[in-house]
C-alpha cells in the first residue's frame, strides 16, 4: 500500500524526482525506470510547453505511476484539467493561484517572498532553488537554505538546483539530472 502523499512530502528521506526533457514517449518510458533506484519518491511530471502529445504523455506516466505505486504531481500546461494526486506550481503561478480545492500543492520558490506566498496559498512543500551553483547560476548555498527552512517549519522546504548524491548534506532533495540522466 502506498504511503499517503502528504506523509511522503513531510518525510525527510523522500526524493522529489522531476522529469527532464524528452522528445519521444518511448524515451520517457525508459527514463521513468530510473525512479526504481529510490525507495521513497514522488514523481513530478514537468512539461514546459504545450504539445499535441500531452494527453498521451500524461496517460503513460499515470499508468507507470499506478503500476509502480509512485505518487504523481503534475507541472504541465493546463495541469488542472487533468486528475492527479496534486499539482506543482511555478514561481509565477503561486502569485496567480487562488483556490487549493483541498489539493496537494507544491511550489517552485527562489526567495523568502515566494515561500511566504506558497504558505499563504496552502502549499504542502516548496522547492527552494538554486542551492548549489549550476550552469553558471550562483546558488544560495546550504547556510541560506537552512536559514529559510528553519524559519518556516510550517511548510516542507526541499533543496533543488545543482544537488546530487555527492554534494548533498541532506537525506533527500529534488532534482532532474541526478536521476533523469542516470545510465542503468
Amino acid at each position: 500500500m502506498a504511503e499517503n502523499i502528504r506523509d511522503l512530502i513531510k518525510d525527510q528521506e523522500t526524493f522529489f524526482l522531476i522529469t527532464g526533457e524528452f522528445k519521444k514517449i518511448s524515451t520517457l518510458k525508459k527514463k521513468l525506470l530510473n525512479t526504481k533506484r529510490f525507495n521513497k519518491k514522488i514523481l513530478i511530471l514537468r512539461i514546459k510547453e504545450d504539445t499535441d502529445q500531452l494527453d498521451e504523455i500524461i496517460l503513460e506516466v499515470k499508468k507507470f505511476c499506478k503500476k509502480e505505486n509512485v505518487p504523481l504531481l503534475l507541472n504541465s500546461p493546463n495541469k488542472f484539467s487533468y486528475k492527479a494526486k496534486g499539482y506543482h506550481l511555478t514561481s509565477k503561478e503561486i502569485y496567480e493561484y487562488k483556490n487549493s480545492r483541498n489539493l496537494v500543492l507544491g511550489a517552485s520558490c527562489h526567495n523568502e517572498q515566494d515561500i511566504i506566498q506558497a504558505i499563504d496559498i496552502g502549499c504542502s512543500y516548496a522547492f527552494l532553488s538554486p542551492v548549489i551553483r549550476k550552469n553558471g547560476i550562483d546558488g544560495m548555498g546550504w547556510d541560506s537554505f537552512f536559514v529559510l527552512k528553519d524559519k518556516y517549519p510550517q511548510i516542507t522546504i526541499v533543496p533543488l538546483g545543482g544537488i546530487n548524491e555527492s554534494n548533498a548534506i541532506v537525506e533527500a532533495f529534488a532534482g532532474i539530472s541526478h536521476w533523469w540522466n542516470h545510465q542503468a
